[in-house]
């Protein structure tokens, strides 16, 4: 047996990545994906949902905050649960919930069964972030942990570039219910391939006290070619191990400033994604070319997220994540003023996804290092909740904004500002001495 003192962290972080720790990364990269279509979907089917139900702009608010509150409840209370089942079964629950709810949109009749069923969406979402999260971040070496973390979160804008396509292609033809049938199907049918290919975290097994988990943590251990220690790897008895622990002492500021960077950074980020479709057909913009406009936002996203995890190996993380907030930031304000040239938006829009969605991927980095493996999971899950009420808040804001009549310039500026925001507090994010 190895010597306890040395820690399974520490033996990953002195070995190349191995086949199975690539297997964990891209499996949890797939059900990202899955996550960004199934919850995305929901605005490149609005125009059609709102023509066909005569949906004013501030219901349609609603519907899109609703899959938005089950994505806090599920990160508050499922969240941290992970912390005591396990990442994987966690994982295999949320997703099969998902995939059920995403296919029974398909079938709603009335904005009550479509919020609804958003809810439970919006809850196994809320559920399985903390944990793909912890996981990658659990499997990975230190120098690759945030480029992984931020390739695992590139399988959101995918999933939402994927949406757009099919919405594209499938409501023309079939209508807006076929988008959640596609999603649905193909979440489910990634369920045999999380049973029997994702492992369950290896510093979970090793707290365990029973011996069909200390079995399965030496086999995993095994694969990787490191050893299980004779004592669990645990924390220092300062870490923090309850949700009560994150509220108190030195831990309090840090946990404080990542959940206001999350509330402010989601607010801002989950209004210009749900409504910027929408937007651009009242402006004018044809539908398809709108759909697109969404697509390119995601597109952008998801080239910021592998720019700031490559060149975090070499810079450090909170000037960079300072700079892509304020500059998505100003991006946004920029896009609210271009409203009349259709080709410059479509710029303005790749290069706000980039800053703006790129930078809210680092801060799932700085969440996972901030922790450690015995709170982790808990912590972010908190973290993602104070994310969720932003996310609910901006889409609201937003429909209430436009059902006012202000002009786009101006509820623009107004939503851009918590990003800046973020962009100062996220310095305070830190490990306490």
């Amino acid at each position: 047996m190895a010597d306890a003192a040395t820690s399974l962290q520490a033996q990953l972080d002195a070995r190349p990545m191995s086949a199975l720790q690539w297997r964990v990364v891209a499996l949890c990269w797939l059900v990202n994906m899955l996550d960004g279509f199934d919850l995305l979907a929901i605005s490149f089917a609005a125009p059609a949902i709102a023509k066909a139900w005569q949906l004013d702009p501030k219901t349609l608010g609603i519907v899109f905050s609703s899959g938005l509150v089950g994505m806090t409840i599920g990160s508050f209370v499922l969240g941290p649960a992970a912390d005591r089942i396990g990442r994987r079964r966690m994982i295999l629950i949320a997703t099969t919930v998902l995939g059920l709810s995403t296919l029974l949109t398909a079938a709603a009749g009335t904005v009550a069964q479509l919020m609804t069923l958003r809810v439970f969406t919006g809850l196994a979402i809320g559920a399985l972030l903390p944990s793909l999260n912890t996981l990658v971040a659990e499997y990975t070496p230190d120098a690759r942990r945030n480029l992984a973390i931020a390739f695992m979160h590139l399988g959101y804008p995918v999933g939402g570039i994927a949406g757009g396509f099919l919405a594209g292609q499938l409501i023309p033809t079939f209508g807006w219910p076929a988008v959640f049938v596609a999603g649905g199907v193909f979440t489910l049918a990634t369920l045999p391939l999380l049973l029997f290919g994702l492992p369950e975290s290896l510093h979970y097994l090793g707290r365990s006290v029973s011996p069909r988990a200390r079995r399965r943590a030496e086999q995993i251990a095994a694969t990787l070619g490191i050893r299980l220690g004779a004592a669990p790897d645990t924390a220092t008895n300062t870490a923090p191990v309850r949700v009560a622990d994150l509220l108190r002492g030195h831990w309090l500021a840090p946990s404080l400033a990542l959940w206001a960077c999350f509330f402010l950074g989601n607010l801002t980020l989950y209004f210009l994604l749900n409504w910027t479709p929408t937007v651009l057909v009242e402006a004018g913009v044809p539908s398809e070319r709108a759909i697109g406009a969404g697509m390119l936002l995601n597109l952008g996203g998801g080239i910021g997220m592998l720019a700031l995890g490559h060149l975090s190996a070499r810079w450090p993380m909170h000037p960079m994540m300072c700079g892509f907030f304020v500059l998505g930031g100003l991006l946004i304000m920029a896009i609210g003023q271009a409203s009349g040239a259709v080709n410059v938006l479509f710029a303005l829009t790749v290069l706000a996804g980039f800053f703006a969605l790129g930078g809210l991927i680092g801060l799932y980095s700085l969440a996972a290092r901030l922790y450690p493996d015995s709170a982790r999971a808990t912590g972010v899950g908190l973290a993602l909740g104070a994310g969720r009420f932003g996310a609910i808040l901006g889409p609201y804001t937003g429909g209430v904004l436009i059902s006012l009549g202000w002009p786009m310039g101006r509820y623009f500026l107004l939503l851009a500002l918590p990003l800046v925001a973020a962009g100062l507090i996220v310095w305070r994010v830190r490990q306490p001495a």
